[in-house]
């Protein structure tokens, strides 16, 4: 490599992990103590699994209120999984527990309550059955909203207890360089005593509309809240001290080292590894048991007639 050392890449080992093994992997990664990464086993194989600290979310606050310990959903590691895929499984569980933790965290004043309709514990077959009651209701009449109107919606939304205010809002007309009108808003975000995420700190929140209506603005914060959150992780998440998903990392500096570690290699050697790869695919494909998924999955894949890789029975 460039810097004199010499390696030997992932895709020409292959992998027999254990419990014990994924758990030195994981000693190795560091991001924030309030999300504890756990490696544990059942009959079901080994698995990742992310807790995650502070207080209820849905509980009135209190100066007394003990902090909470809760457990995000079981991610599965397969004994062959490369080690760098086991460490991008605990980045990717990271920022779903994060994100199923900050869409609670999206709260409105409705009718002297408070509500989170962002959240991911809504009734979903139930909502489903009931389509017509979550319409969006917004028309056309919408795009006229003036300011003070927005600002006064915008009063009843906090975000992890921080106040969100609007600075500017400005329309794009349609020209010979714009395809259709558009509305950049800009929005100040003002942190509070009580909010708990880092990356909630006073800044602006600017973004672009299609189309303007309190549906779109909401849509959008939910998106921007949930960058920043993704963004916080992509800095701050640590593999033997190096935050390999950081921006700080040159992307012509990774494509070139991917490049060397990924020449071509003489032809007996390729074919062996093109047989080594293939018996680690046939590992991974799922069984298809009868029934209705089976006949869904089966019609679905027709459409796209003969496939190359494993296909499954």
């Amino acid at each position: 490599m460039r810097n004199g050392k010499h390696c030997i890449p992932q895709h020409y080992l292959c992998y027999l992990h254990t419990r014990a093994s994924v758990e030195l992997i994981v000693c190795d990664i560091d991001y924030w103590d309030r999300y504890p990464v756990f490696v544990s086993e059942d009959k079901g194989g080994i698995y990742i699994q992310i807790g995650i600290i502070g207080v209820d979310n849905y509980a009135p606050s209190s100066p007394k209120t003990r902090q909470k310990i809760v457990y995000g959903r079981r991610w599965r590691v397969e004994p062959n999984l490369p080690t760098s895929e086991i460490i991008q499984t605990v980045f990717l569980a990271l920022k779903k527990a994060r994100e199923h933790e900050i869409r609670e965290l999206f709260r409105f004043s409705h009718n002297g309550r408070i509500t989170t309709p962002m959240n991911a514990h809504h009734d979903l077959p139930l909502i489903a059955q009931n389509a017509d009651l979550v319409q969006d209701p917004s028309t056309e009449a919408e795009e006229n909203l003036s300011f003070e109107q927005i600002q006064a919606q915008l009063r009843f939304l906090r975000y992890d207890g921080a106040r969100l205010i609007l600075k500017s809002l400005e329309k794009r007309t349609k020209s010979d360089h714009i395809e259709k009108d558009q509305w950049i808003v800009d929005i100040a975000m003002r942190r509070s005593p009580s909010s708990r995420l880092p990356e909630v700190q006073d800044q602006t929140l600017s973004f672009l509309l299609d189309a303007l209506s309190m549906n779109a603005i909401y849509y959008e914060l939910m998106a921007m809240f949930l960058r920043l959150s993704d963004q916080h992780v992509d800095e701050y998440f640590m593999y033997k001290n190096h935050a390999r998903f950081s921006r700080n990392n040159s992307v012509m500096a990774i494509a070139n080292l991917s490049f060397i570690t990924r020449q071509t290699p003489d032809d007996d050697f390729s074919d062996t590894l093109k047989a080594v790869n293939y018996e680690t695919d046939v590992t991974r494909v799922p069984q298809i048991f009868s029934g209705p998924l089976s006949a869904k999955l089966k019609t679905t894949l027709a459409r796209f007639g003969p496939l190359s890789g494993v296909v499954p029975d």
